[in-house]
C-alpha cells in the first residue's frame, strides 16, 4: 500500500512540475509570426499576436559581433504607439536602404519606416557579401524582452557565411567576420 501512495505521489509530483514549467515559459501569449508583404530591399516583417490594448514603447536595436564578440550596440529606433488591440495584432519589421550607396537600416511599425539608421556594417557587407537569417517559424516572447528578428552575416574564412538559426535561443559563433542581430524590446506603458 505505501508502495503504491509512493508511486501517485511521485506521478501527480511529476504532472504537476510539468504542466506549472510549460504555462510558465511565456505568460504574456506574445509570439512573432510571418508576415507575407512584400519588401523591396533585404529585411523581413513579422506580426506580433496578442497584443493587448493599450500604449507601448517600441525600440528596435542591433549588436554588432566579430568573430563572436559583441562590438558595438545600436538603437536604431525608438517610438512610443497606441495599440487599439482591435485585431490583436502589431506588424513590426527591418529592412536595409534599397537605394544605391546607402548603408542604413530602417525600422518598420505597421507600415511606416523610420528614415534609417546608417551603419558601417552594411557598407562592408554590400561590398563582400551579405547574408540574411529571418525567422522560419512562430517566436514567442514576452513583454520588456529582446527578440531576434533578423541577422545580417558577412563571412569569415574564404568568406564562407555560417548561417544560424534564429528561431530559438542562439549563440553567435566565431565564423564570420561579423554578424549584425537586430532586436526588437516592447514595454507597456499603460
Amino acid at each position: 500500500m505505501k508502495k503504491i501512495a509512493t508511486i501517485l505521489l511521485l506521478i501527480m509530483m511529476s504532472i504537476i512540475l510539468v504542466t506549472g514549467c510549460s504555462s510558465s515559459k511565456n505568460p504574456s501569449g506574445l509570439y512573432l509570426s510571418n508576415c507575407p508583404d512584400n519588401m523591396n530591399g533585404m529585411g523581413k516583417k513579422y506580426f506580433v499576436n496578442n497584443l493587448k490594448k493599450g500604449n507601448y514603447e517600441v525600440e528596435f536595436t542591433a549588436k554588432e559581433y566579430e568573430y563572436g564578440i559583441l562590438k558595438k550596440e545600436h538603437k536604431l529606433y525608438e517610438s512610443s504607439i497606441e495599440h487599439n488591440g482591435k485585431n490583436n495584432i502589431l506588424k513590426i519589421g527591418v529592412i536595409d536602404g534599397n537605394e544605391i550607396g546607402s548603408y542604413y537600416l530602417k525600422s518598420i511599425i505597421n507600415d511606416t519606416e523610420s528614415t534609417g539608421y546608417n551603419l558601417d556594417f552594411l557598407k562592408e557587407g554590400y561590398n563582400t557579401g551579405i547574408a540574411l537569417s529571418i525567422l522560419n517559424k512562430n517566436k514567442s516572447f514576452d513583454l520588456d524582452n529582446e527578440v531576434a528578428i533578423a541577422l545580417y552575416s558577412i563571412g569569415g574564412k574564404n568568406r564562407n557565411t555560417s548561417s544560424l538559426s534564429i528561431d530559438e535561443e542562439f549563440e553567435i559563433s566565431n565564423n564570420n567576420l561579423k554578424d549584425l542581430v537586430v532586436y526588437i524590446k516592447l514595454h507597456k506603458t499603460s
